[in-house]
């Protein structure tokens, strides 16, 4: 496992990850993707280059195909060159065995791996001096790419050159490996989402709940990191698809980020609320006016709640006349004083707005806390239940004639 003494360098890592998950979630251009894995891997390991090989085969043989490739110091163009499965290069030794490479000392090995480089270094007047190799393993442990970083630098801002080379290169360490490592299966992952679309939740699913437990074994440094958390929720917002009618996140958003919000809250021991709100006689109200003037109605009620919720909170439509709150940092007490205000901007919508209908509703909550076993199914029902019991006793408090 990494470790970092450093608060700051492990809340830069956690941040880079996090929007590495967030963007494979959302993200449907492969090659974007890529891309940013890439960027992301020279940029944490203070590389001044790397390159992605992606096995593709040609007359029946397989070859490492350069997809992409960056480099800080020279213009590296070699897209689409071709290298053998083989031991006669280090990617294809790395794709051949599935393993890693780490080689710290290239000047000093005269080894025929290494032919690739001097290739490219002579073209390039270039030197490489030390590289990482990673291979890039799908679900069926298939090598389908390789993710090469070379020449790790003291600082990212120096641009290397045949003269100061030997002074800037720092070795590559087994941390670097252990990231290097997380990001390639993020990019095996993509890959074989193209092949595999199917399986792509799955995918993805596996991908956060790794990510939770690299968040989990460093629970006792990130325990006060809320700043993360509210970042990854704004994250979450910005990608986030919404429902045409309301302008409100989706049942499906709200369902995804109501699971991430039960795993945040056990790593840092906060409590938070779900809250399920009816719009009460909403079928009455299509029935005498008609859809169109019931559409208005839930989309006045969705502006009621964007301006009476907190920045950090969300608001979904579950379905119909039914929408949930999750409450971020809330027992029932704050979520109580959310619904006043919420009661208190109907109340005014309703004495001001000349509308041929009034907005009412009902709710009921469910407190989510660090130790209990509830999952998101669970929050929603007792929060639903909670709402059915309000509604209930509202009918009997109704006066009869």
């Amino acid at each position: 496992m990494i470790e970092y003494n450093n608060p700051q360098d492990l809340k830069r890592l956690i941040r880079k990850l996090n929007k590495i998950g967030i963007t494979i979630s959302r993200e449907k251009n492969v090659d974007t993707i890529l891309e940013m894995i890439l960027n992301e891997s020279i940029d944490i390991t203070n590389s001044d280059g790397g390159t992605l090989y992606i096995v593709k085969e040609f007359e029946g043989q397989k070859y490492l195909v350069i997809t992409l490739s960056k480099n800080y110091s020279v213009d590296f163009n070699y897209i689409g060159y071709k290298i053998p499965i083989d031991n006669q290069s280090i990617v294809g030794y790395v794709a051949q065995n599935g393993i890693p490479v780490t080689i710290n000392n290239i000047q000093n090995i005269q080894n025929s791996h290494l032919q690739q480089f001097k290739l490219f270094d002579q073209a390039l007047h270039y030197k490489t001096l030390n590289l990482m190799a990673i291979p890039m393993i799908d679900y069926q442990g298939n090598v389908i790419g390789v993710l090469q970083i070379i020449n790790k630098k003291k600082d990212n801002s120096i641009k290397l050159t045949e003269d100061n080379i030997y002074q800037n290169i720092v070795d590559f360490t087994k941390e670097d490996e252990e990231i290097i490592l997380s990001l390639a299966s993020q990019a095996s992952l993509l890959i074989e989402r193209i092949h595999l679309y199917q399986r792509i939740e799955k995918n993805i699913a596996n991908t956060r709940y790794a990510l939770i437990s690299l968040f989990n074994s460093m629970k006792q440094v990130i325990a006060n990191l809320s700043e993360d958390i509210l970042i990854e929720q704004e994250e979450f917002k910005k990608y986030a698809s919404l429902d045409d009618l309301t302008g409100l996140f989706t049942r499906n958003e709200g369902m995804i980020y109501l699971e991430k919000q039960i795993q945040l809250s056990k790593m840092n021991e906060t409590h938070f609320v779900v809250c399920f709100i009816d719009v009460d006689g909403l079928k009455q109200v299509n029935d005498t006016f008609g859809h169109q003037i019931g559409d208005e109605l839930l989309k006045s009620f969705a502006q009621i709640l964007k301006e009476s919720i907190r920045s950090y909170d969300i608001a979904f439509r579950y379905g119909g006349d039914e929408f949930v709150l999750i409450l971020y940092k809330a027992t029932i007490r704050e979520a109580n004083i959310v619904l006043t205000r919420i009661q208190n901007k109907i109340d005014e919508f309703n004495a001001k707005v000349q509308k041929p209908y009034k907005i009412q509703i009902s709710y009921g909550f469910a407190e989510y806390s660090p130790t209990s076993n509830l999952n998101s199914e669970d929050l929603i029902k007792i929060a639903d239940e909670n709402m059915y019991k309000v509604k209930k006793e509202k009918k009997k408090s109704r006066p009869s004639y």
